[in-house]
């Protein structure tokens, strides 16, 4: 246990503490898990919706998940790009990973990537059913909205990951912070960026080729 964590933890004992000596946060305990999980409840709720008033068969889910697999993958290559660009110190497949492994090694990395790809999959499915329910066609620019809307509820996830984030809470990984900002002031604008990419290629592959 990291001394200085400890004593945060006795001066401010209503609030939660996590994160390095390099970022260390505090979160609500309770605020903070109803934005963590407003911020995966969205998309969710889309599909739910756009399967009680579409039905199953208004979509093509093979082509949702494909097509969204593949765009997580242009969106993880982008993230690793800022990384070895000095743009962000934020690691999201060894973040995500964390949470079920050891911090920093391949194992946690291997889940996270299991887990981030599913996300894409899912957040894929939940795009194509919002642009069935209002109207729109499934393009490149729908998806440059959608990603917009990911990259906002994104930021919102990493300001409150650290409240229930195992590993952050016991002080083994870095805390986001507002918006990620810990990890490198550019690195909500990094965010941006993957989330524009994979939006707008989600958009472009599902129109041209739905695999229905």
């Amino acid at each position: 246990m990291d001394p200085a964590l400890d004593t945060e933890r006795r001066v401010r004992p209503n609030l939660v503490h996590s994160g390095t000596p390099e970022t260390r946060s505090t979160h609500h305990p309770v605020w903070g898990p109803i934005g963590l999980m407003l911020s995966m409840a969205v998309p969710i709720a889309v599909i739910v919706v756009g399967v009680a008033v579409e039905g199953s068969a208004a979509i093509s889910w093979q082509g949702a998940i494909v097509w969204g697999v593949v765009a997580t993958v242009a969106f993880t290559i982008l993230g690793m790009v800022g990384t070895a660009m000095g743009m962000t110190r934020m690691d999201l497949l060894d973040l995500l990973g964390s949470a079920v492994a050891t911090p920093h090694t391949t194992g946690s990395r291997v889940i996270g990537a299991v887990i981030h790809h599913m996300n894409g999959a899912v957040l894929a499915v939940a795009f194509v059913y919002a642009g069935t329910l209002v109207g729109l066609s499934p393009d490149w620019i729908a998806g440059l909205v959608w990603g917009a809307i990911l990259w906002a509820l994104a930021l919102l996830m990493m300001t409150t990951i650290g409240s229930v984030h195992p590993a952050i809470r016991r002080g083994q990984q870095e805390d986001p912070g507002p918006a990620g900002v810990r990890f490198g002031a550019m690195t909500p604008v990094g965010s941006l960026m993957g989330h524009l990419v994979y939006g707008a290629l989600l958009g472009l592959l599902y129109q041209a080729w739905p695999l229905a």
